[in-house]
């Protein structure tokens, strides 16, 4: 027998993301960030970007420099030199999302 689990935004947003498909994932992202009354945090903020890295590259230059505002503003004593880091890595992005996404969330301490 087969039940149903609870509905909750934030796998789904999680398996949008796993499974490449941004508009749903956009869609998530609104109702986790509603649902919370908060931005999503860092980490799948982080997963979102490489999605739209891969998939809007005209949308992406945006996006990188909001993430990277938004690491600064929360970060724990950032320095200039891990948020020009943190710059080069996100440029990296479009080349290579997957290892830029994995180098950003060592350099900024995510998840």
């Amino acid at each position: 027998m087969m039940t149903s689990s609870p509905y909750r935004p934030v796998r789904e947003l999680e398996a949008a993301i796993a499974r490449g498909e941004l508009d749903f994932a956009l869609a998530h992202a609104k109702e986790v960030a509603r649902e919370r009354r908060a931005p999503l945090d860092l980490g799948l903020a982080l997963d979102l970007l490489t999605l739209v890295a891969a998939q809007q590259r005209h949308a992406y230059d945006g996006w990188a420099l909001r993430w990277l505002g938004r690491w600064i503003a929360e970060a724990r004593e950032p320095t200039i030199a891990q948020a020009a880091t943190l710059a080069g890595s996100l440029a990296e992005m479009r080349r290579d999302p997957s290892a830029a996404a994995d180098a950003i969330r060592r350099l900024a301490k995510l998840r």
